[in-house]
């Protein structure tokens, strides 16, 4: 019992979180196929499939049987994962002392050469 219950959760998860769920309409595949065989008998199924799959899409009176096969159209699935983070078992609190601020204003009495050009000469015999 717990078994087919497990089957039965990972493929209802499997249909509404994947693209699995395009494998339900290959009925409607085999139905759209056996309408074109009806209609032209010589058509086979690799022709219907590069037909529908790999020629450019046709907007003939069955485009709207066509959009309905199977991973023609793209689902919009979200995938939600949640994520629990469990509370922490033991809070450290760490305390950093607060250290004083010191200023250091220094009287500097060097004061730059007004004159700049006076640096650059060449030397002197």
């Amino acid at each position: 019992m717990r078994r087919r219950t497990a089957i039965l959760l990972l493929l209802i998860y499997t249909m509404g979180a994947t693209e699995l769920d395009q494998l339900l309409r290959v009925p409607l595949l085999v139905k759209h196929f056996v309408i074109h065989k009806s209609e032209n008998p010589g058509i086979t199924v690799a022709m219907f499939i590069k037909m529908h799959y790999i020629d450019r899409q046709l907007f003939d009176g069955d485009y709207l049987e066509d959009m309905q096969l199977p991973f023609k159209q793209a689902d919009d699935h979200c995938l939600i994962l949640a994520t629990v983070v469990p509370e922490p078992l033991v809070t450290v609190y760490h305390e950093t002392p607060l250290l004083p601020y010191e200023y250091n204003l220094f009287n500097n009495p060097y004061k730059p050469l007004l004159n700049g050009g006076n640096i650059f000469k060449p030397p002197r015999v």
